[in-house]
């Protein structure tokens, strides 16, 4: 009768999961890169902090990562590089492409958002935050049309999308117009 040795350099004996979810639901949140980029001007930035917890709360359940997706979308300029390296490496498992550049991408997301403390005309650059996050985006979809094709790919606009634009876009027409006329 033979029994087992602990050896701590051993390499784990437990089954790894695959990076794709079994459900065959998106990886990471789909959202077309128009609708991203709409949405994002028309809520002056509120998309990006929602595009942020719903990907966060895709790494809780498709990763199986505990973390706090609120507080993290809601700090999202300051853990976008964690998100980014979680998408890149993910990409990378699924041999997409080149790499994603997470680094520079979430240090452009940060200092275009810390514009928005600029006084005016100049923080309206903050509006364009977003930008640095096409590629991430355009990352995530790559990722979910290959690991999950018949997943829905969210390029229709729904009727909130509908009332966020036009209330949005409103708002923004009403902000640019105030911070351009005079007294």
């Amino acid at each position: 009768m033979k029994t087992a040795v602990f050896n701590p350099y051993a390499a784990p004996a437990a089954a790894v999961a695959d990076a794709a979810p079994a459900s065959g639901e998106a990886l990471f949140f789909p959202v077309s890169r128009l609708k991203f980029a709409l949405m994002s001007l028309a809520t002056l930035g509120l998309y990006e902090i929602y595009w942020s917890y719903k990907n966060w709360k895709c790494v809780q359940e498709n990763l199986g990562e505990k973390v706090n997706a609120p507080i993290r979308a809601l700090f999202y300029p300051l853990t976008s590089y964690s998100l980014f390296k979680r998408i890149r490496e993910q990409a990378g498992q699924a041999q997409l492409g080149e790499g994603l550049a997470a680094g520079p991408l979430a240090l452009a997301v940060f200092l275009l958002s810390a514009l928005s403390r600029l006084p005016d005309p100049w923080y309206i650059a903050s509006l364009f935050a977003f930008l640095p996050m096409l590629p991430v985006q355009s990352a995530v979809n790559e990722l979910n049309r290959k690991l999950a094709p018949q997943a829905d790919s969210n390029a229709s606009f729904s009727a909130w999308n509908i009332a966020g634009f036009a209330i949005g876009a409103i708002l923004l027409f009403l902000a640019l117009v105030g911070t351009f006329m005079g007294e």
